[in-house]
């Protein structure tokens, strides 16, 4: 299984920070999932549930709102508040 790093920060540091085979998101035109090797991007983010899928298992976050951006295997979500689901 192929994984990369994300992140998950708010304005009182970071949340989460790890190794994930995939992150699935609330994006402003419809959800998405990001896995390995995804394509650079920049999207804004709705409020809504974030998936965060690790080799043990699943984690879900509540998010306001907010911004992710993935390059060269590393996904940064940015968000004014963030919860554990």
């Amino acid at each position: 299984m192929s994984t990369f790093n994300a992140q998950i920060l708010t304005p009182n540091g970071s949340l989460f920070e790890g190794e994930v085979s995939g992150v699935k998101l609330p994006g402003t035109q419809g959800s998405f999932e990001v896995k390995a090797n995804h394509a650079p991007i920049v999207s804004t983010l709705e409020k809504g549930n974030v998936l965060v899928r690790k080799s043990d298992g699943e984690t879900s976050y509540n998010i306001s709102g907010g911004f992710v951006e993935v390059n060269n295997n590393k996904l940064t979500l940015l968000a004014e508040s963030v919860e554990e689901a």
